[in-house]
């Protein structure tokens, strides 16, 4: 049979450029979040006293950036999701957040410039957890083990962020930006979805039928709007019914299109 594993890496890294200063290097949940200058060997001498090289530290710490600035916009994060949780998308207000936040108005516009930058930022942290799931490999031995943990996984994703993807789709009918950015990060699933697709109709040596592409959006609008009816709407299910369901209609799916047995469904 043919091989059907496709190996991906993903640079999460962003390059950093360093100056001639050493650097204090900020590590959230094994993320790079942001780096803050410290003071160098010459510090003394150059800055005349160790007050001031402590209040240039201090003021690193508390800019966006620095250690401080890191909680801070975490608690901006936390606070939206809350209001976002309680009011919906129509209902928050800046003041909602900075209320649950226990900052000042002038803390929360240094860090976002409105309501919809929270949710930008919110949305992208969660699409990525998405993103690796939709990259990890599909093994020939093993497509329906496969199909399991991606589908498994996207319905525990979205299980955990149910207020964020409620919000994103209520703001997306204010905001046109949300709209694209949901079919800009939705892509990126279904592209790699339509890989695996296509692997096995290039495997099945046929022509003609639906487009890759095609066929991998369906595949994955049935578990998104499923995923919706059950994390946001309350519709009652039980996971391992929900995953077999799934896998069933995938796998009967991709075996129709390779025209042999890719997916054991038996």
């Amino acid at each position: 049979m043919t091989d059907l594993t496709l190996v991906y890496t993903v640079n999460v890294k962003r390059p950093l450029t360093f100056a001639a200063t050493s650097h204090r290097v900020q590590r959230s949940g094994g993320a790079l979040d942001s780096f803050a200058p410290v003071a160098g060997p010459g510090a003394w001498g150059r800055l005349g006293s160790m007050r001031e090289v402590m209040a240039e530290s201090q003021q690193s710490t508390a800019a966006p950036g620095g250690t401080r600035g890191a909680r801070t916009r975490g608690r901006l994060r936390h606070a939206s999701r809350d209001a976002f949780a309680d009011l919906g998308w129509q209902g928050t207000r800046v003041e909602d957040i900075v209320q649950r936040a226990g900052v000042s108005h002038g803390t929360f516009y240094t860090y976002y410039d409105n309501k919809a930058a929270v949710l930008d930022d919110l949305v992208r942290a969660s699409q990525a957890d998405f993103d690796a799931l939709a990259h990890e490999p599909w093994k020939a031995d093993d497509v329906r083990g496969a199909l399991e943990r991606v589908i498994g996984g996207f319905l525990d994703l979205y299980q955990r962020d149910a207020v964020l993807m409620r919000t994103w789709l209520q703001a997306a009918r204010d905001e046109p930006a949300f709209g694209t950015l949901y079919l800009e990060l939705r892509g990126r699933f279904i592209d790699r979805i339509g890989e695996h697709v296509a692997a096995v109709a290039a495997a099945s040596g046929r022509q003609g039928g639906p487009p890759a592409h095609t066929v991998a959006s369906a595949l994955a609008a049935m578990v998104e709007h499923f995923a919706y009816c059950w994390a946001v709407l309350g519709e009652p299910h039980e996971r391992p019914d929900a995953i077999s369901s799934l896998v069933l209609v995938w796998g009967s799916t991709l075996n129709t299109v390779a025209g042999f047995e890719v997916v054991h469904l038996g």
